[in-house]
Formats: structure tokens, sequence, C-alpha cells
């Protein structure tokens, strides 16, 4: 189907098997995610060892038991006969010294360093948030996997105590910490209160003395619907007010509509509804006019009643134009319905992978879900959003404009469809 001028349809798909999918598309690299351009951050388990030094072990007597042969015609043998060779002992060999010096004890203590749900946020009864702190491991354990998040005093909300961190924070390097939570029924202000625990048990956190809890502290109010980290158009950069902003309220669209052999862009009941018709891959198409270098971009994604695995959604943005019309570069961001998030840049058809598939508890998993994704570029740097929340931050110089679209990926739902109620951008000067 010969390419609609005003939406400039474009569909790049890639799987564990690249395939061309369109007349003078390049077939993407077998090499796929070998070509990592951003190293990633290595974890490590705590290590707690003895220090043993000791000299060489003398030579020292031996005893061998022998048993001699019973009587003729007796069968209760005789008591065993002792045999004791014993190798001369050299004088000048030193007595056997045998140390162990245990290492220091550890302290646990953290850092604040930022959080999302600033203090008195306005919530809706029931309304489902995710809280974010950002702490730094000042102290000298290292904290594993074992480590928890842990509700101290105040109100829960919802959250999971004891919550396990799930990865290893060294000494002075950071972490972010994902709490949902549910806000209350009841109107007023509510607040919890919130520490970290070591496997040991013993609970730690802010201060000299690492003993001062961080905290969540909102005000439920009826009538209040808060979208800064659960949805929305609001943006985590306090930005103000959108640039552009599209939210499908008619059937006028920057995008392409309609159907073509592999995926269907259609507008129904104020979203923009992307199908997927069959697993093959991801494939794209941009929005007319849509040039963008330095800006925050941000979409509402809600999953179809079928989702999972690695089906997926997402964006691509900075694609560079061809008079073509075939948009085979730009840096693409996805979510999966397994709730994982990947990040890759194409280059002329070629895949370079940037993060790969990478597990985050921020992302809403399977069917029926609600996922705002955030993309913040400025200059040659890149941060990735969920729900308000910081997901990971890379450089790339590759390309510093183009183009910017929506991505469905069906990888093993038939007709996997996600729906996109509202698009915006603000432009960073």
């Amino acid at each position: 189907m010969k390419p609609f001028h005003f939406g400039r349809i474009i569909g790049i798909i890639f799987s564990m098997v690249f395939a061309i999918l369109a007349c003078n598309i390049p077939q993407i690299s077998s090499s796929s995610d070998l070509g990592s351009v951003v190293a990633q951050t290595q974890t490590a388990s705590a290590i707690s060892q003895l220090v043993t030094t000791s000299t060489p072990l003398p030579q020292v007597p031996t005893s061998t038991i022998t048993q001699s042969p019973p009587p003729v015609g007796d069968s209760t043998p005789n008591s065993p006969v002792i045999t004791t060779t014993a190798p001369a002992i050299n004088p000048t060999i030193p007595t056997i010294i045998n140390t162990a010096t245990a290492m220091p004890e550890c302290t646990d203590m953290a850092k604040f360093e930022g959080e999302t749900i600033p203090d008195n946020t306005a919530f809706a009864p029931g309304q489902e948030f995710i809280k974010v702190w950002t702490l730094r491991n000042v102290g000298t354990c290292i904290w594993n996997t074992e480590y928890a998040l842990v509700s101290v005093k105040g109100e829960a909300m919802g959250g999971t105590s004891p919550s396990p961190i799930g990865q290893s924070v060294k000494p002075n390097n950071s972490i972010q910490i994902y709490l949902p939570q549910k806000a209350p029924d009841n109107p007023g202000e509510h607040q919890g209160y919130w520490m970290l625990r070591s496997p040991s048990g013993r609970q730690f956190g802010l201060g000299p003395k690492a003993d001062v809890p961080f905290w969540v502290k909102i005000q439920v109010v009826p009538g209040s619907a808060n979208t800064n980290n659960n949805g929305g158009i609001t943006g985590p950069q306090n930005l103000g007010a959108p640039s552009w902003t599209e939210s499908f309220d008619d059937k006028r669209s920057p995008w392409y509509l309609g159907a073509d052999s592999d995926i269907s862009f259609d507008i129904d009941n104020g979203a923009l509804v992307m199908t997927a018709f069959q697993p093959i891959g991801d494939q794209w198409r941009v929005a007319e006019s849509s040039y963008l270098d330095d800006f925050y971009l941000q979409a509402n994604f809600k999953t179809g009643s079928a989702c999972s695995g690695k089906d997926g959604y997402g964006l691509i943005v900075r694609a560079p134009d061809k008079q073509s019309g075939i948009i085979n570069s730009g840096y693409v961001f996805s979510f999966s319905c397994d709730g994982k998030y990947r990040i890759y840049r194409m280059d002329n058809g070629n895949f370079s992978s940037i993060v790969n598939w990478t597990s985050n508890p921020v992302i809403k998993p399977g069917p029926n879900q609600t996922n705002s994704m955030g993309i913040y570029a400025k200059s040659n740097n890149f941060q990735f959003y969920a729900n308000g929340a910081l997901l990971s931050e890379f450089t790339d110089g590759t390309y510093p404009g183009g183009l910017f679209g929506l991505v469905i990926r069906a990888d093993i739902t038939n007709n996997f469809q996600v729906f996109v109620d509202e698009v915006a951008y603000w432009l960073i000067r």
C-alpha cells in the first residue's frame, strides 16, 4: 500500500530473527544485542571471610592398626596389635600457629537524595500511586538482595513490608526504591514511616546515627486526581504546560490511520488504538511534522485484554526523516507485558542495544494496565521514565534530533492491542 503522506507510516520490525518487511528496508544485523553502547552497572554481593595464616605443618607420628590372624578353628579374632612408626621430627620446625582475623564489622547508613510524591500531594480516595525514594549507601556494608524496606510507624497504605530492595548497592552508590501504595478511603492527612532492614534484622535509616526514618505523606481529597506519577500528562521535570498535546478526541491525528499488512492505527472512544496482527517484532509510525531535538515527551498507554511475555509498546524519538519515507534510524524505548523495559538505537536498519530487557516494579505488567512513558532528551543526555519514576539514564550523541512516533510489538499475541489516550511534549530550551 502506498504510504499516506500525512502520517508517513513506517514499520520497522525485529525479533530473534530479523526480517525484511517492505521493499528497500535493509535487513537488521543478526548480531542484535552484541553491540551494547552503554556499559551497565554491575552488582555484587557482600563477602565476609576469615584471613588465615599458618606455618607449614611438620611431619607427625602415624599409627597403623594391624590385625593378627585368628588361630585355626577359632573365629574370634585376637586383640589388634598396634604398630607405631614415628619419623624423626626436625627440632628446628617451628610451633604450629593457626590465626584467624575477622574483618571489622561494617556499618549500615543511608542518605536521602530525592523522592517522588512530595509531602501533601493530593490523591483521590483509593487512588494507586508509586512512591520512589533515592537513597545513597553511606555506610561500609554492601546492601545485598536480602536487605528490605520495612514499615516502622504510621500507615503502610497498602505498601508491602518487608519489601526486598532487589539488588546490591556498594558503599557510596545510590539506589531507587519503589513502593506501590494506595491512598486510604478516608479524607485527610495520611503518613507512613519506613526504614531499611539488614539480613541480621537491624533497622536503619537516615542521619548521623542512622535512626531517622523516611516517609510518605499525602492528602486524601475526594474528587482529586493526582496524575504526576500514575498516568496523565504533567512531566517529572516541572516544565509547566506542554508545548503540544494530542488527546484523540476526534478522528484527526498526526499519525496515519488505517491498516497495512502488519499493523493498524485507528481512533475509537477518545484513544488511538494500535493493533499488531501477528507476532513479528517492533513496528512504528512517526507523527507528521514532529521534528524534536531537546524535549520531554510523554505518552499514556493502556494494554488490551490479551498481553503477555514480550508483547510490547513504546516510543521512537530523534528518527532522521528520509525522502523515501522509510524511517529505520533513531532511539526506541519500550515496555513489555511482563513488566520490563528496553532501550536500543537503530542505524539504517542495524540494531544496537543500550539497555536490554530489564525488570522494574514500577511498570504494571499484564492486560488492561495503564502505564505512562516519558523520555527526556537534552543534547546527548537521555532519561527514561515509567509512571513518573526514573528508570535509566544514558549518553549518546548519534542523533541530535528527528521525528517521533509510536511503537507496537506483537511477540506472542495475535491481534495485540494497545490504547494511547494522550501524547504530549515540552520543548527544552
